[in-house]
């Protein structure tokens, strides 16, 4: 079957999309609101694009009424923001947060969130998010018909919990993924766990760069 999505509707290609890129990693975004509140709301075409600088990308839509989303005005006109990294045992959460509320009311208070303080940060983090990484903007880039923002934020700081993390040689602690245990994002309602992960070794530069099947847990 080959889909031709010229012939779609975007709603169409959207939910194609999204139950093609799988799994997804969400962003799940606080940004402040202007008024001593803050917005909290989940975003799921969101990826790494860079080291140096650091830079992340968080794609966002428009409201369906055609005026910007909150987390969008609120990084446009205030900078800085913090994007969690949430674990599976906080799905039903991270879906409550994604619902829409007027602008200026806070996620936070309508799900009883509790937050910290980050010092030297002007944002507050989830307190109960094991990753938080703490962004300024970059750029916005408006991308599409709609249009759609591409925010590029760089990370200047990244609060990992000691209860994901290994020690290592390096100079930045290795992440226990089972520990961590990352949310997914699926297509329509659908989330996923990480249940296995498994290792494969890239070969030293010299030896064969023949390709080996991986034999994974479903092999």
């Amino acid at each position: 079957m080959i889909l031709d999505l010229s012939t779609l509707e975007p709603k169409h290609i959207y939910a194609t999309m999204i139950q093609c890129i799988v799994p997804r990693p969400i962003a799940w975004v606080l940004s402040d609101n202007g008024n001593q509140t803050y917005n909290l709301a989940p975003f799921s075409y969101f990826n790494g694009v860079s080291s140096k600088p650091p830079i992340i990308s968080i794609s966002i839509s428009e409201k369906r009424d055609g005026s910007k989303k909150d987390t969008w005005v609120n990084i446009e006109n205030r900078d800085h923001f913090i994007v969690h990294l949430a674990q599976s045992r906080q799905a039903a959460l991270v879906s409550a947060t994604a619902a829409s509320l007027p602008f200026g009311q806070s996620e936070l208070k309508a799900n009883r969130i509790a937050v910290t303080d980050e010092n030297d940060w002007p944002l507050p983090r989830l307190q109960q998010a094991a990753i938080a990484m703490l962004c300024r903007r970059h750029q916005i880039i408006e991308v599409g018909e709609t249009p759609q923002a591409l925010v590029l934020g760089q990370i200047e700081k990244i609060y990992l919990a000691e209860a994901i993390t290994q020690p290592s040689d390096a100079p930045a602690p290795r992440i226990d993924i089972a520990a961590f245990n990352p949310l997914a994002r699926l297509g329509g309602d659908d989330y996923s766990a990480i249940e296995t992960a498994f290792t494969v070794k890239r070969p030293a530069w010299g030896q064969s760069h023949r390709r080996k099947v991986a034999k994974g847990p479903n092999a």
